[in-house]
């Protein structure tokens, strides 16, 4: 158990979640790896888990790749107003971010998140249809293909993007037997204080 979920220090706390982010990243063994993320859908919110691709701790921005054309990009659109869930079952962390999410194409962070991409992540863009697209049955990428075309892979750039969230609040809960613990850090009031559980 790491020990620093027992101390009564708000600022190592904060440190902490954002490195627990950052080997996120890192890691895909992390269970930050994976985070829920959930935009407005109209009148209901729609949640999704997505993987995170970069975190800076000094922008507070968290990263994920997505299709122009699936729903959420359009969702973002319309509405950047976001929240992201993550949990870690063996540390007993919830962690609850809400941010502002940016859109990014056909500029730098657009770009170096295209390269750093794996060859099988860059072919999933390059599916004929859109994310949430009806179908008459199953269709199947080859994900471990090798010889996929320069004209492909263009258009799999062009249906690529990166959406970057910038962490406004975050709300740290620990659940324990030696004591539950609830932290609240607002970045935008530059406030930390302790919640009730």
């Amino acid at each position: 158990m790491k020990e620093w979920c027992f101390e009564n220090d708000l600022h190592k706390i904060d440190n902490s979640c954002w490195n627990l982010l950052e080997e996120g990243v890192k890691s895909h063994r992390s269970q930050f790896h994976y985070g829920v993320f959930a935009t407005l859908d109209q009148d209901f919110p729609a949640a999704r888990t997505v993987i995170i691709r970069s975190v800076n701790p000094e922008l507070r921005t968290i990263s994920f790749n997505t299709d122009i054309r699936s729903p959420k990009f359009q969702q973002l659109a319309e509405n950047p107003k976001v929240s992201w869930l993550f949990y870690d079952a063996s540390l007993r962390i919830q962690l609850r971010c809400k941010a502002v999410a940016s859109l990014h194409v056909h500029d730098p962070i657009a770009q170096e998140g295209w390269e750093k991409a794996r060859l099988n992540c860059k072919i999933t863009y390059t599916a004929p249809t859109a994310p949430g697209t009806q179908l008459d049955a199953p269709f199947l990428l080859d994900l471990n293909q090798l010889d996929i075309s320069d004209e492909k892979l263009v258009e799999a750039r062009n249906n690529f993007s990166v959406v970057q969230t910038k962490v406004v609040s975050l709300d740290w809960c620990f659940l324990h037997h030696k004591g539950n613990r609830r932290a609240y850090i607002d970045y935008e009031k530059n406030e930390k204080k302790w919640i009730q559980v």
